[in-house]
């Protein structure tokens, strides 16, 4: 329900609906709370004599402050409104966000092609490292050198949630996720660019290993019986031996053999722990780790980004390694990439895109019932002001159906890794993996 207010009756906390259209006025949005005077001011410039807000969104304290106008619903008439100059200002603003969003639109849309190659190119590893060894390897370290140069470029690295996979090939998404997380891990720990193309082919094959093993017990969702958990936990060891006779490096088959190890010796197959785990396999391991939690072969018992990050630290935290673990979430942020969450001005959107640097001001999806889905505002936080922000995040299972759909948040997450594109046109967003 909303309710008419005077424009010299808004106040900080409330939150309103603006009856305008999105070029129209300068927000970002036109359902929003106010958090600061500008936006006032804002307001003010279109010249409308009345706003609605929502008493239910609107803080209490705002409320008490407010004399509100008789509820109608207030007419934008051209008595109402702003001199043309402001609204040529206004309508230029406006444009410039478009392009912008145009801009993120065309990114998100070619780091997905880009994703969907690389996929393509797991799965031509996985099928011909048997028949085809030596061509193999070399089309995996082309992909290694490919993701390895967009944290080599001296641009701002971006993970973006994929858009597109969902779970036929988990396999091979699995090995790519991986391997992008553990090669950024790799970047934020100063590792040179030699050992992180290395770490990140043996993250892209640390689960060869798995090709040995029946479909009926890698895809089970049920609880697996002692034989076959005992089966499951000798794919390092086939891994190693299909890696050696491929002519895999040492690094490589030192991952193979031992990225189910922890550092509180409570892996498997050896239990080995602390100083005898390489700093490969304690890259690899949270990484995988953070995979699995995300991407449960089971989707119901899937976690949201959110939640497996909360799971590793808070409760699983002496199994891993404290430095990587620390840069894993640094990189991510607390809202990493397929993260429902809830802003400062009360909107609710889906994390799709981290900026490593900037991990706490992701860009966010936004629902909003007035735009339709396949237009849906992509709000950039690390260009928007300081006080809008993330307040918190959201089960799936927590929103209303329409907001479920319209963000349509993944059983499986994959992401991929961009560098950022400063000051082109979209006619230059192209290119390959």
């Amino acid at each position: 329900m909303t309710k008419l207010v005077a424009i010299d009756q808004v106040k900080i906390g409330m939150f309103i609906k603006l009856d305008l259209s999105w070029f129209e006025h300068s927000f970002p949005m036109s359902s929003f709370k106010i958090t600061n005077e500008q936006q006032i001011q804002d307001l003010i410039a279109l010249k409308l004599k009345h706003v609605r807000y929502i008493p239910a969104k609107t803080d209490p304290a705002a409320l008490r402050l407010i004399e509100p106008a008789h509820n109608e619903t207030p007419k934008a008439l051209d008595s109402d409104r702003a001199p043309a100059n402001v609204f040529d200002s206004i309508i230029a603003a406006k444009k410039a966000r478009f392009e912008k969003l145009q801009l993120q639109r065309e990114e998100i849309a070619r780091c997905e092609a880009k994703f969907i190659k690389a996929s393509a190119v797991v799965k031509n590893i996985n099928k011909f490292i048997f028949s085809k060894p030596k061509e193999t390897l070399v089309e995996a370290g082309q992909l290694i050198d490919s993701i390895a140069d967009v944290f080599l470029t001296g641009n701002d690295a971006i993970m973006h949630l994929i858009q597109q996979s969902e779970g036929t090939e988990e396999l091979y998404f699995h090995a790519l996720n991986v391997s992008v997380l553990a090669m950024m891990l790799a970047h934020e720990m100063n590792c040179t660019e030699a050992q992180m193309k290395v770490i990140g082919m043996a993250a892209l094959f640390h689960d060869l290993g798995k090709t040995k093993i029946p479909d009926q017990v890698n895809k089970k969702i049920t609880p697996l019986t002692k034989p076959e958990q005992n089966l499951l936990e000798l794919h390092p060891v086939y891994g190693v031996e299909i890696g050696r006779v491929a002519g895999m490096d040492k690094v490589t088959l030192d991952v193979m053999a031992n990225h189910h190890e922890y550092m509180d010796g409570s892996g498997y197959p050896n239990r080995l722990k602390g100083d005898g785990l390489s700093l490969p396999t304690r890259i690899i391991t949270v990484a995988n780790v953070y995979d699995n939690l995300c991407n449960h072969i089971d989707f119901h018992q899937s976690m949201t980004p959110h939640e497996a990050l909360s799971i590793m630290y808070a409760h699983r935290k002496s199994q891993f390694d404290p430095a990587v673990m620390g840069v894993l979430i640094k990189s991510l942020g607390v809202y990493p990439p397929g993260t429902l969450v809830r802003l400062s001005n009360d909107a609710i959107g889906l994390v799709m895109n981290v900026n490593v640097g900037m991990p706490l001001r992701p860009r966010i999806l936004v629902y909003d019932d007035e735009i339709p889905k396949k237009e849906a505002i992509i709000l950039d936080l690390s260009a928007e002001s300081s006080e809008l922000a993330i307040t918190g995040s959201i089960r799936p299972g927590l929103l209303p159906k329409a907001i479920f759909d319209y963000l349509n948040p993944r059983k499986r997450v994959s992401f991929y890794m961009d560098s950022k594109i400063k000051n082109v046109s979209a006619a230059t967003l192209s290119g390959d993996v």
